[in-house]
């Protein structure tokens, strides 16, 4: 891909992710609000939620191999086009019922859009930069986040829901114009179908499979003779070595290993995020009355906008298993802080930050590793995985640390938590070293 032209895709992807993450996170704020408005209760407020969740997680093990085999940009377009019809549509809901409905189609949207955008963003950006590309672009998702929500609620507070979410169609169609001027040939892997068909080649000979056929064999012998038919024997067999050299080094010994790393320490990071976001405030505020227990995660998100520039950058020029795992343990850090806000109440502000800046730099530098890791036909899917991971994390966090604060105390959990962020991944990456090096 040509520089420039690589350079326009970038912004077309940034300004579709930007539209989509202000949509959505709107409408992931602001529907539990609208569904109590509409005389729902809180059970019901929070079953959207799940719901719209669950049915992300499934349908990204459809929609991630889609992206795979076809391109990522049909279903970026899918996405957005959910999120286009179902924000208005929300407005025009009057129970519950409806809602849910609507929730489920915009859980098409969460499922197609975001994996695949990401998957995009790591083919249109230039392998050695590919991670602070993907940084960059969780920069962008957290830069939405803090204008969308604002700006939600000054438009809720004028107009009402009906006009606020038909705004966040408004937004999710530009996005959606923006998404549709990226070159498809810039959403697919590098290299194009003829790359992709190769590395499906070394994968089939490593399972003990001929990549050529005998009648693709005997039409090449037929057309050579001699000194070129030993040549071309000897290519074709160099051939399949490459080949199956070139699908091994991404996935098997440190590349299988290291993928392993990321997904586990991404769900691990979820469920400590869900910790934190179900219950710190109400902790620190419960603990130390006298500071500002809003402006913990307020520092969360703060600490976002520096971790996801800095996580893709490291990944681009260290061991990313190593970087991935030592922002988790930035992250337990930060969550340890939290435990002992009742004896050091000072300690709030360096513990959002710690908590925002090892949460998001795992996520962002798990993605970023994925992306450069996988097999060109299974970039979409990993990533898929690793979404997957994140939203379950943070699904069963509330229900499980609910149960474990009765059976411990909050102090006590926040304590084992954090240490617990701080040495496993850590310990996962040290195996996974260990085992690239064994099987080097």
């Amino acid at each position: 891909m040509e520089k420039g032209s690589g350079r326009e895709t970038l912004v077309l992807l940034f300004a579709a992710g930007f539209c989509a993450y202000g949509c959505n996170h709107a409408c992931m704020i602001y529907v539990p609000l609208y569904v109590v408005a509409l005389g729902g209760d809180l059970l019901q407020a929070g079953l959207q939620a799940t719901v719209f969740l669950a049915l992300a997680v499934a349908l990204r093990f459809v929609i991630g191999p889609w992206a795979d085999r076809k391109g990522a940009k049909g279903p970026m377009l899918l996405g957005l086009a959910a999120y286009v019809a179902g924000a208005p549509l929300l407005g025009l809901c009057h129970d519950f019922a409806a809602v849910l409905v609507v929730r489920c189609l915009q859980a098409v949207g969460m499922a197609a859009f975001f994996p695949c955008a990401m998957a995009a963003v790591s083919a249109a950006s230039a392998q050695a930069r590919s991670g602070l590309a993907l940084g960059l672009y969780r920069f962008v998702s957290s830069v939405a986040l803090m204008v969308a929500a604002p700006l939600m609620f000054s438009l809720v507070g004028a107009v009402g829901y009906g006009v606020a979410f038909a705004g966040c169609g408004v937004l999710a169609a530009a996005g959606l114009l923006c998404a549709a001027l990226v070159p498809s040939r810039c959403c697919r892997p590098a290299g194009g179908e003829g790359e992709a068909k190769a590395t499906r080649a070394g994968w089939r000979s490593i399972a003990g499979e001929n990549v050529a056929t005998p009648a693709d064999e005997a039409r090449d012998a037929a057309a050579l003779s001699g000194t070129q038919r030993d040549a071309a024997g000897a290519l074709r067999g160099a051939r399949r070595e490459d080949l199956a050299t070139s699908a091994t080094a991404r996935m098997p010994g440190d590349g299988r290993a290291a993928v392993v790393v990321a997904l586990a320490v991404t769900l691990l990071s979820a469920l400590g995020y869900g910790l934190v976001t179900n219950f710190a405030t109400s902790f620190a505020e419960a603990a130390a009355p006298e500071a500002n227990a809003g402006m913990l995660m307020a520092l969360v998100g703060a600490g976002g906008l520096i971790a996801n520039p800095l996580a893709g950058w490291l990944v681009d020029r260290r061991a990313a298993s190593g970087v991935v795992a030592a922002f988790a343990a930035v992250m337990g850090a930060g969550i340890v802080l939290v435990a002992v806000l009742p004896m050091i109440p000072a300690l709030l502000a360096g513990a959002g930050l710690l908590v925002g800046i090892g949460y998001f730099g795992t996520v962002t530098s798990a993605v970023a590793l994925l992306a450069k890791r996988a097999p060109e036909g299974r970039r979409a899917s990993l990533i898929s995985q690793q979404q997957n991971a994140v939203d379950v994390g943070i699904g069963v966090s509330g229900l499980l640390f609910g149960a474990l604060i009765v059976a411990t105390g909050a102090p006590v959990l926040f304590a084992l938590a954090g240490l617990f962020l701080v040495v496993v991944p850590l310990a996962l990456a040290v195996l996974a070293t260990r085992r690239s090096t064994v099987a080097a």
